[in-house]
């Protein structure tokens, strides 16, 4: 116990202070002897208070119990934590009954795995940690700061096989040194056996069709053995060779030719005869070759695509075709091609997840984007609302049409138990998507169901979508599966609205085969209504919902993904309308065309049908219907081109143009104004990843347009986007740094842009092939040393010594300041009152005497009133006993009094005037009576 001062050069007015209350005493004229001394006494303690508190005054005590923190290395590099687990419940297990500890796992980012405590847990448990690709003990040591309690002994235990690749651990234990935390380490053992790896593969970022180039590789091994070398160009394999790996780090250059041109991935990967851990054998780097890159066309079916195909071919525009299900799905693999053609593809077909990549692809890499017509595509093809429609210059829903039949839809929709959260989310996702392509004259019915039903929107018409769409996402998943009432319940709704079609959509992921199914598709024939039944997963009834539609007049689809459930709804809500087909033969009117203008001097060809569409705002109408409706529109989407052609490429629709003879010459000259317009080798671009840190290097190779402004952005391979700020290194040469925190594609794009207007772009690419985690081991037992002498600590090697008692000394403070401003506040008003107020002895006598003196008149007074009270009473006694006496006609006899009370009994003393009159008039008031 002690006593301590935080300024202690606050203790200097004490000079002042006693200077000035000698000045006071000596002057003082107004309190004499005691009463003075005591103001005197009172002042000096208030200004002794005020002093102190402002010093800072506390009261010190020692601390003697312990906390100690681990923080525990839980990345992949540790293969198991069975050692680290045993060394912690070792250390905990010899601790004080009043020691705490607390328990953090660290990887990419900290994580408590046990919060303070001085219960001893019976098993741990570790591997809470989120991210296990990066190991960031610096982030680790900082979370621990925050957990550590001011009244113990702080130590924190760092067990890791010293292995960071992310974060500074040894200049953040020297924070927590001067923070009076010490912090001591415990190495991990990390077994590393035969290992065989490849660290990094280049190629030049910019590359002509024809050139030969270089690949350099460095491979890293523990053990001198043989190994295949495999270099594959996209997936296509382009050269192998087998070569003697060396013990240590080896670098290899192999030569190749750019042949194909566009962007393309060359992986390297090698197969050594000994090795440990094949994750690591891999590595890639990227590489656009210059040139005419091929287009890809994705068909609905064989043949979708036809007419565009023959008019390519014989235009000799390279062209590739694939189907929903063979296409490309990465964004870097999109970025391969010129343009993206989809021709009658069906978007249910496509996931929304590709979709978002081909959306990057045309507006972050410049690759065009069309789409032609047919009865899966645009509005037909559930593209309402999706990342294709974004891109494309046509809404999908019909927003200037005026004389639209009205529907009624009725959304049946399963929230079982079995829908869980994910489905649940999309299915709303779904009906949204439905509700926002319905009119004012529509009506819309939602109907939620389990073993029972729930109206979500009653039959009501769509005028405020909004509101509808808010009511449908409180749909929340619960209860068993009961389709026929639900179903049968919407078509009693359904069958008395005045609407000139009427739909039903029925999902579900369940079976309830309980119901007279044929008697209400019966009935549903007879009212003209369709259905459409939607499967979710692998445990709905699928014969039973394709019976359904059949019978009912609809559409059966099985959504094994359920990520097609929003675009199967928008599809069906659209087929449902059955307005989006404009089946009326028409010549195009001519619109904004001057590319195509020659073409179309000689008139044009009639087209039979076409699917309508919207234009958006800022698109070009080239050819339009009657109607005004586009036929043909175009607009750029940020470095890209996208085209929307609503009638078909098959040459069903449009079976003139496909016989015209401008018809090779129209569709080459679409798909040339699709192409990439920027200049892709106006930079030198680099990137390289450490530390889960991305760089990006850049050097013009001219000079920056008056007012122009350079920018990048990274596009990782899920399709999110980080801005990257570029900072001038050299004239010439910018640097821009990214988070590359995940194993994968990291595409890189850089554009310069005067006035909104774009004058160059360039693309690149990098890959994080695998976790740091998997290099090998280099110096982890040093880094753990310097982490122990920066924080102050030791390296353990025996468990017992984690709570052994060597800490610094440590006092708990607590501040008195407050309490001594209160007590200094409490004693001014008593100072008041001493000067204040004046006490004198004689008066206090004379006041002590005369209250004495009427105390005593006051018992006197009470005594006399006791006789008089008492005489009275006994008067009217004999009175009454005197009447009672002579009612009965006998008088009792006299009391017999003994000598001793007749001689000791005094004569009574004869009453007073006003005492006898009073009883005079008691007695004749009880005459009366």
């Amino acid at each position: 116990m002690g006593f301590d001062l935080m300024h202690p050069w606050w203790l200097l007015l004490l000079l002042p202070a006693a200077a000035a209350m000698v000045w006071w005493y000596r002057g003082e004229r107004r309190l004499l002897g005691a009463r003075k001394k005591a103001v005197a006494a009172l002042r000096s303690l208030m200004f002794l208070l005020l002093i102190l508190a402002v010093a800072g005054f506390t009261l010190k005590a020692p601390v003697d119990k312990q906390e100690v923190v681990f923080v525990v290395d839980e990345s992949k590099s540790i293969a198991s934590q069975k050692q680290a687990v045993a060394f912690v419940e070792e250390a905990i297990g010899v601790k004080q009954a009043d020691d705490a500890f607390a328990i953090l796992g660290t990887g990419e980012r900290p994580a408590v795995e046990y919060p303070l405590s001085v219960e001893t847990p019976n098993a741990l448990e570790l591997g809470g940690v989120p991210n296990k690709n990066f190991t960031d003990l610096a982030a680790g040591l900082r979370l621990a700061q925050g957990l550590i309690n001011t009244g113990y002994q702080p130590r924190v235990v760092l067990l890791s096989d010293g292995e960071q690749n992310l974060g500074d651990a040894v200049r953040e234990a020297g924070y927590l040194k001067e923070r009076g935390i010490q912090v001591d380490v415990s190495y991990l053992k990390r077994e590393v056996g035969a290992e065989v790896l490849v660290k990094n593969a280049s190629v030049p970022a910019t590359l002509y069709q024809g050139e030969t180039f270089t690949l350099t590789a460095v491979v890293e091994s523990t053990v001198a053995t043989q190994a295949t070398l495999q270099i594959y160009e996209d997936n296509k394999p382009i050269a192998k060779s087998e070569l003697q790996v060396q013990k240590g780090e080896s670098r290899l250059s192999i030569p190749l030719q750019a042949t194909d041109s566009g962007f393309h991935r060359y992986r390297v990967e090698v197969l050594p005869g000994q090795d440990t851990e094949p994750v690591n054998n891999t590595s890639y780097a990227y590489g656009d070759v210059l040139g005419k890159s091929p287009a890809l066309i994705v068909e609905g079916e064989p043949g979708d695509a036809k007419w565009l195909s023959e008019a390519l071919r014989a235009g000799q525009f390279p062209f590739r075709t694939a189907t929903a299900a063979t296409m490309p799905k990465t964004l870097e693999d999109l970025c391969r091609y010129s343009v993206i053609v989809l021709a009658n593809v069906s978007g249910v077909e496509i996931p929304e997840s590709v979709q978002k990549q081909i959306e990057s692809a045309v507006r972050d890499f410049g690759v065009g984007l069309m789409m032609t017509g047919g009865d899966d595509s645009f509005g037909l093809g559930g593209y309402f609302d999706t990342p294709v429609e974004k891109a494309l210059p046509v809404y999908m829903d019909l927003r200037n049409q005026q004389e639209i039949p009205s529907l009624g839809l009725m959304l049946v929709i399963d929230r079982s138990g079995s829908m869980g959260t994910d489905k649940m989310e999309l299915a709303k996702e779904a009906a949204r998507r439905s509700t926002g392509m319905l009119k004012a004259q529509d009506t819309l019915g939602v109907l939620a169901f389990d073993t029972t039903n729930w109206w979500v929107v009653e039959p009501t018409k769509v005028t405020d979508p909004k509101e509808l769409q808010d009511k449908i996402s409180g749909i929340a998943a619960n209860g068993g599966t009961s389709i026929y009432p639900a179903v049968e319940e919407a078509f009693y709704k359904l069958e008395d609205l005045e609407t000139k079609r009427k739909h039903i959509i029925l999902l579900t992921d369940g079976q309830s085969p309980e119901g007279d199914y044929d008697g209400l598709t019966a009935r549903m024939r007879e009212k003209g209504i369709t259905m459409s039944t939607v499967a979710v997963g692998q445990d709905a009834d699928t014969a039973l919902l394709e019976g359904l539609a059949e019978k009912a007049k609809g559409r059966f689809y099985s959504a094994v993904d359920s990520q097609s459930v929003p675009m199967i709804f928008s599809k069906e809500t659209a087929l449902a309308g059955k307005t989006y087909i404009e089946d009326n033969p028409f010549t195009p009117g001519i619109g904004q065309s001057k590319e195509l203008a020659p073409l179309f001097a000689q008139g044009l060809p009639q087209i039979n049908a076409h699917i309508a569409v919207t234009e958006k705002e800022t698109a070009d109408v080239v050819l339009a219907n009657p109607k005004g409706e586009p036929v043909l529109a175009r607009w750029q989407y940020g470095l890209g081109r996208s085209v929307a052609w609503t009638s078909d490429a098959k040459g069903v629709w449009s079976n003139q143009w496909a016989a015209w003879s401008g018809s090779s010459a129209f569709w080459n000259q679409l798909m040339t104004w699709l192409l990439p317009q920027y200049q892709t080798d106006a930079f030198d671009m680099r990137a390289g990843i450490t530390g889960g840190q991305g760089e990006l290097s850049i050097r013009l190779q001219e000079p920056l347009a008056a007012g122009a402004v350079l920018k990048a952005q990274v596009i990782s391979g899920d399709a999110t986007q980080e801005e990257v700020p570029l900072l001038l290194k050299a004239p010439g040469e910018y640097v821009g740094q990214f988070n590359a925190d995940r194993p994968g594609t990291y595409l890189m794009s850089v554009v310069e842009e005067q006035n909104g207007q774009v004058l160059n772009a360039a693309s690149s690419g990098i890959a994080v092939a695998y976790s740091p985690e998997y290099d090998l081991p280099k110096n982890g037992q040093e880094t753990l040393a310097a982490i122990a002498q920066a924080g102050g600590g030791r390296v353990l090697n025996d468990p017992a010594d984690v709570f052994a008692a060597d800490l610094p000394p440590k006092w708990s403070a607590r501040d008195l300041s407050y309490l001594l401003l209160l007590l200094a506040a409490c004693l001014w008003p008593l100072d008041v009152a001493l000067r204040r107020i004046s006490f004198s002895t004689a008066r206090l006598t004379a006041w002590r005497a005369a209250r004495q003196k009427a105390k005593t008149e006051r018992t006197e007074q009470n005594r006399e009133q006791q006789k008089v009270q008492s005489s009275s009473m006994q008067g009217l006694k004999r009175k009454a006993e005197g009447a009672a006496e002579r009612r009965t006609g006998q008088l009792a006899p006299p009391p017999v009094k003994t000598p001793t009370q007749t001689q000791q009994a005094a004569p009574p003393e004869p009453p007073k005037q006003e005492e006898s009159s009073t009883v005079s008039k008691l007695l004749d008031k009880k005459r009366k009576k």
